[in-house]
């Protein structure tokens, strides 16, 4: 069977490559790519609202049939209509509001409006951006299960509507699952909080998590010392810990100054436990070792005098001498 085409008067010519993708292209891609190279004025005059308005779909649809084209290198286009018009169709969506932070830096403030994309705008979406599709699947084996449209619509509007990088959303994702809060509201939470200290960069968000890391680590030692499971630490509780946070006190001069405390006061006490480390911190002693080391020295010097007390107001002045600082109303420790 022989077949002929018969053209007419009119002729449309396609580039050869086309061939590589016809099983490849959606109907809606193949339709408007026919539709482009036989028309010029269409090509000089495009719109995106205007054509997606012609084919009966949405104009997340004919963007992302457009973008097929634009990926495999058959199309270009140079103006900026197509972005404008998706720029312009968020902003009604998305209410903001300006804060001055406590640098003084102008901060902006996200108060409502996260977008709503129905299930054929997901699709048509993270057709046109692969990326997109990476990000949801990476976020999905994070959490450990799928997501509903509700939530992959959470996690688009990050990236959409917050304009977090995909690499800033992977982080969230990463912490969330280190502390057992790896659900797409929580992240969410995370990141419309952290657009409202003005916190958006990679290498901001980067730096934020690994302090909020450190805090929990923290958090974590200290409960297991004082025995405190659920219940959540007090604002004064938390002063104390951010403080510990940051001098770096490490776990084992946590433990020592926890063993302190109960030796002396019968009981866990925050107040007493600060006073003890920020003792030993001014007078220049970092870890465990060194306070230890101290301690045995002082001692020993004390037995030589045959006074057995062991007074840490004239421990730290023996520390003084050797160049350390002097440390008013230091608490007191007896020998059993």
């Amino acid at each position: 069977m022989t077949i002929a085409v018969e053209y007419g008067r009119g002729v449309v010519a396609l580039p050869e490559a086309v061939l590589s993708y016809i099983d490849k292209a959606s109907p809606l891609a193949l339709r408007l790519f026919l539709l482009l190279v036989s028309d010029r004025s269409l090509r000089e005059n495009f719109s995106l609202a205007d054509a997606a308005k012609d084919f009966a779909v949405t104009p997340q649809e004919m963007e992302q049939a457009l973008n097929f084209w634009v990926n495999a290198g058959l199309i270009s286009f140079s103006s900026d209509e197509v972005k404008e018009e998706k720029r312009t169709a968020k902003k009604p969506k998305l209410s903001v509001s300006a804060k001055t932070a406590e640098n003084g830096e102008s901060v902006t403030v996200v108060t409502s409006g996260m977008p709503n994309y129905t299930g054929k705008e997901i699709e048509a979406m993270m057709q046109g951006d692969e990326s997109l599709a990476l990000l949801v699947e990476e976020c999905q084996r994070i959490a450990g299960k799928m997501f509903g449209v509700h939530e992959i619509t959470r996690l688009l509007g990050m990236a959409d509507y917050l304009r977090f990088d995909h690499d800033s959303i992977l982080l969230l994702f990463a912490y969330a699952g280190k502390i057992g809060k790896c659900s797409v509201a929580y992240v969410e939470k995370m990141a419309t909080s952290l657009v409202n200290e003005g916190i958006t960069s990679y290498g901001e968000v980067e730096a934020y998590l690994s302090a909020k890391e450190k805090q929990h680590t923290l958090e974590g030692i200290v409960r297991k010392l004082a025995g405190v499971s659920q219940r959540a630490f007090s604002a004064k509780e938390k002063k104390f810990l951010a403080k510990w946070g940051e001098l770096a006190f490490s776990e084992s001069l946590l433990t020592l100054a926890y063993e302190v405390t109960v030796d002396n006061t019968g009981a866990f006490s925050f107040p007493y436990m600060n006073k003890v480390l920020l003792n030993w911190h001014e007078a220049g002693y970092t870890t465990a070792e060194e306070v230890n080391a101290a301690i045995a020295s002082y001692r020993e010097k004390k037995e030589e005098t045959r006074d057995s007390s062991f007074d840490v107001d004239e421990f730290f002045e023996a520390a003084l001498k050797r160049g350390h600082m002097m440390i008013d109303n230091a608490p007191t420790l007896r020998e059993n």
